[in-house]
């Protein structure tokens, strides 16, 4: 049966690209995909300049296409073709297997470009800066202003302009030859695929949502070891597990510095979001034009205390809560057909499901799921979860381990606040992980772009960090369609950021406090979650008080 490649998570599919699996094909199906909207100017840096994938069959659609002014020539190894995959297609470049690894160019130039496993190294870096750099010439270029601050025309030695007119391979080579680019941000997604056909499936999710990709690497784990690293981390002590310890399926991956991590491969992840080409490949659900309805399955009273913390997070947003306590199996089964935005599972779990007071409640009970996102918050959870989201679920959360009590408390009304206040789904446990002691044991499962409440995709998350001199203010936004421009403030005064991000240089704490109230959302200062930049600037002032 032949492999295809469907592009459905930003509305229905418009493209079917078949391959067989065998190495030519693939490369042959990937080609057609960095090419399909051959759209080559840093325009393409604009998400709205992103458009889905046009409807055609792949072989017309070969056929069909204009030659670019440069083609990546890889080796027939997937380990190279999926790294570059997504640089390719942002510069509108096909992909042709040859004996070699080297990049192409008109009039009959070429430049090599490493072999893997250093190959997606390069292809991460490269787009990172290709991308960045666009956005500030396409930026410079309509406005004359600057993005992030970086003057491009003293950067680049050019006219923004006349940058903006180049080829894509002039690009490419010119923003190769600066050294350092000032305050370029850490990149928003990175995923981990494995090297096998089957994989091309995820490239038109990843593609569009410009996701650096890299070969899965990892070993297995067990909950002693991802106890001491959590606690390790959260007392800022970097020490992790000097080899591999027997631990089923969570394994402790090797990951790129990236504000999202994907990972599809095999075990589930430390530190990433597992994902699964079913999960990414389902339409999002649209929100109902109700309010949002959460609701709660409470099947052990001593943990009433974390339905206390849920009502108390949600407390100035209009959502519903509706609890079910000492559920059956029936009644479980059954909550996931009643159509909650999010439905909250507290209890005890184990390979069994579910403990309720008639047995034991599996996912293989239920018999209709309509609930977008759920939370598992039970010991050893992920299996269950895992189910669920094949089986229809946008995305959820679960536990890697065992759980304590308080702990599981604390990060349940973070994950709360933040999802209240219009967060996605992997903003608001990022956040809520990061505040916790043993936040590495929660596990993201799905699209985690998925937000029940009203919210802007571009609501800006900061964070404060301690620096010598002083401090600095740190922001990213949740979007996965990265390229629009934030209007934002700094010491200087209102500036435009891209939305990948940006951290100020150090400051003094009074300036810190200055600014502080220009800022509007939530903010992380010492492990600790704050409503306002405000209230975490005048935490950190008095810390530097206590300091100095």
């Amino acid at each position: 049966m032949p492999f295809h490649a469907r592009e459905e998570a930003y509305g229905p599919p418009r493209a079917e690209l078949y391959t067989r699996e065998d190495i030519e094909e693939v490369f042959q199906c990937v080609s057609a995909l960095c090419t399909c909207d051959r759209l080559s100017s840093p325009a393409k840096s604009d998400p709205l300049f992103r458009p889905p994938f046009p409807a055609a069959r792949a072989r017309a659609f070969r056929e069909g296409k204009e030659k670019s002014l440069i083609s990546f020539h890889l080796r027939p190894d997937l380990r190279a073709l999926y790294p570059v995959s997504t640089l390719a297609y942002y510069l509108s470049a096909p992909i042709v297997e040859d004996e070699d690894n080297y990049i192409a160019f008109s009039p009959g130039e070429t430049t090599d470009i490493p072999g893997a496993p250093e190959l997606e190294t390069w292809a991460g870096e490269a787009l990172r800066r290709t991308f960045y750099l666009d956005c500030a010439v396409r930026y410079a270029a309509v406005s004359g202003g600057r993005l992030n601050g970086l003057d491009v025309e003293k950067l680049l030695r050019g006219r923004a302009e006349d940058i903006f007119e180049m080829g894509p391979g002039e690009r490419l080579m010119l923003y190769s030859g600066v050294r350092v680019v000032p305050g370029m941000p850490s990149w928003h997604m990175a995923a981990y695929l494995d090297p096998v056909p089957g994989s091309v499936e995820a490239l038109p999710f990843l593609m569009r949502s410009l996701a650096a990709i890299y070969m899965p690497r990892a070993f297995p784990v067990n909950e002693r070891a991802v106890v001491s690293m959590s606690v390790h981390e959260f007392l800022g002590k970097q020490k992790g597990p000097d080899t591999a310890c027997p631990g089923g399926h969570v394994v402790l991956p090797s990951l790129r510095e990236a504000g999202i991590q994907l990972w599809f491969s095999d075990g589930f992840p430390v530190d990433a979001s597992k994902v699964s080409l079913r999960s990414i490949s389902g339409k999002r659900r649209e929100r109902k034009n109700k309010g949002t309805s959460i609701g709660i399955v409470c099947n052990e009273e001593s943990m009433s205390g974390e339905v206390d913390a849920i009502i108390d997070a949600l407390g100035d947003t209009e959502a519903s809560v509706e609890i079910l306590w000492d559920a059956s199996v029936d009644k479980y089964a059954g909550a996931f057909a009643r159509g909650f935005d999010v439905l909250q599972v507290i209890g005890h779990c184990d390979e069994r499901g579910l403990k309720c007071h008639d047995g034991f409640a599996s996912v293989k009970d239920i018999e209709k799921n309509r609930t977008p996102m759920f939370f598992f918050n039970s010991c050893a959870s992920y299996r269950e979860a895992a189910q669920l989201v094949e089986w229809g679920s946008v995305c959820g959360v679960a536990t890697l381990f065992r759980v304590l009590e308080e702990a599981a408390v604390d990060l349940c009304r973070d994950f709360y606040r933040m999802l209240g206040a219009g967060y996605t789904a992997s903003v608001s446990l990022n956040a809520a992980r990061e505040c916790s002691a043993l936040g590495k044991e929660y596990l993201l499962l799905g699209n985690g772009s998925f937000t029940c409440f009203e919210g802007d995709p571009l609501k800006p998350f900061y964070r404060i960090n301690s620096r010598p001199g002083g401090f600095s203010l740190g922001c990213t936004t949740g979007n996965v369609d990265k390229g629009y421009v934030v209007s934002s403030w700094s010491p200087g005064g209102r500036t435009m950021i891209s939305d990948l991000g940006f951290e100020t240089g150090p400051m003094k704490a009074e300036q810190l406090i200055a600014i502080s109230e220009k800022f509007q959302g939530y903010c992380i200062y010492g492990r600790r979650l704050y409503e306002s930049v405000g209230d975490a600037a005048l935490k950190a002032l008095e810390d530097w008080r206590c300091r100095t």
